[in-house]
């Protein structure tokens, strides 16, 4: 009445290349997903930004630096040292900026306070934990020169 079901060589290896097929396909399936799921591992480029000469920054004070993006930074001399800070409010994206008087960073969206060290003390940002994100700072001493470190345009 039927055929007979015997497995022929051919209908064999028929099967065998789809099973490997199918499993190979499966296998890009799961990297894939785990390469989305996983961060890139790869560190952004940087450059170096000059950022002024050291006698330009008076101790206390605050000056804006715009990195190679058109983002604006604010580098601040301290009794520790330069430090420079992103003026992006990390609560909305709103930009922050300094009040001399008060010797804080001051987010006028959501009435977010920074103190001098970029720790978020009132408002939203301190509620979530927040601070502002820090931008690496070069000073070489000897030429009395202030570089940042941002993110390159080719990145």
């Amino acid at each position: 009445m039927g055929e007979d079901p015997k497995l022929t060589r051919r209908s064999w290896i028929i099967s065998a290349v789809m099973a490997v097929g199918l499993v190979l396909s499966y296998g890009v399936l799961a990297a894939q997903g785990v390469l989305y799921l996983l961060p890139p591992l790869v560190k952004p480029r940087t450059r170096k930004l000059f950022a002024g000469q050291l006698a330009n920054y008076e101790l206390g004070s605050v000056r804006a630096v715009v990195d190679l993006q058109g983002n604006q930074i604010l580098v601040k001399r301290g009794r520790e040292g330069i430090e420079a800070y992103s003026s992006v409010c990390p609560h909305l994206g709103c930009r922050v900026h300094w009040q001399q008087e008060e010797g804080r960073f001051f987010c006028p969206c959501h009435r977010g306070v920074f103190d001098a060290e970029g720790v978020a003390i009132a408002g939203p940002p301190a509620d979530a934990g927040q601070r502002l994100a820090e931008v690496p700072v070069t000073v070489d001493t000897k030429g009395g020169v202030v570089y940042l470190e941002v993110k390159d345009l080719r990145s």
